[in-house]
């Protein structure tokens, strides 16, 4: 959602806040645009999988048939649940990983536990760890939409293949010049029917990274690395960093989010 169409701050992508209403109308807009661009592209059918905070954002009614809606949580796959077996992978409303200059919202999983990560010495956020569940699903990324800062990054890791729709230009974290849903939502309609077209076409490749893989993932202090720690496989390189090595990509997002969670909840206790 942070990566919406003319969303800019935390209000807005919060469930009960008097603004949430506004990022849920505008994720569901550029969504859709998202959706009929892959329907008119060739695709036979789109699985939407909800991937914001409680995951449980998008009202399935607001699409017509060969549309199926992944919601809830927590789901195995986590953000990419029904990638397996698709020919390509949209990213929408994504955004920059944590530590981005001029990026909205910025973060990576948790803004208030995770300072940053990588795998096997590539700095990632959240489009490139699902970028690599996918690739081992065999499912390239075909399309990211976001802020420019986004854009950058999806286009840095994922190379000229990848098609990209900007919808504002970060001036920071918390503000943007932002563009109409109009604007907008015609743009994300194109791009993602080109790349539907595509991967119809064939010759997309996933985002691999050769194994074993080796994630360093840092925290905002060490009150909350002392609580990741104890996750087993989980050995403890400075006061804020740990490192975790393993054979299977899918291990990588399950100490990312099992870590993430226990940092998080001993920060809630402290």
């Amino acid at each position: 959602m942070e990566g919406s169409t003319g969303v800019v701050s935390a209000a807005q992508v919060t469930a009960g806040s008097p603004e949430y209403s506004f990022g849920r109308a505008r994720q569901l807009g550029d969504l859709r645009a998202a959706v009929r661009g892959a329907l008119d592209g060739g695709a036979e059918r789109v699985i939407v999988c909800d991937a914001h905070c409680s995951m449980t954002n998008v009202d399935i009614s607001e699409f017509g048939g060969s549309v199926l809606l992944a919601s809830g949580s927590p789901k195995v796959l986590g953000m990419i649940e029904g990638a397996a077996g698709c020919g390509a992978a949209f990213f929408t409303g994504y955004h920059a990983m944590a530590g981005t200059e001029k990026a909205v919202l910025d973060h990576s999983y948790d803004p208030h536990t995770i300072y940053g990560l990588s795998v096997n010495g590539v700095k990632m956020g959240e489009t490139g760890v699902n970028a690599l569940l996918c690739g081992a699903l065999g499912v390239p990324v075909a399309l990211a939409t976001g802020d420019d800062a986004l854009c950058a990054e999806a286009r840095s890791l994922l190379g000229p293949q990848l098609r990209l729709c900007s919808v504002k230009e970060g001036l920071g974290r918390g503000a943007a010049l932002c563009r109409t849903p109009e604007e907008t939502e015609a743009e994300i309609y194109a791009a993602a029917k080109d790349a539907a077209g595509a991967a119809m076409r064939g010759g997309l490749c996933p985002f691999t990274l050769e194994g074993p893989y080796i994630l360093e993932i840092s925290f905002m202090n060490t009150l909350q690395t002392d609580a990741a720690a104890l996750v087993p496989g989980a050995q403890r390189m400075a006061g804020r960093t740990l490192r975790f090595e393993c054979d299977e990509v899918f291990e990588l997002r399950r100490f990312i989010c099992t870590a993430a969670d226990i940092a998080h909840a001993a920060q809630e206790s402290y």
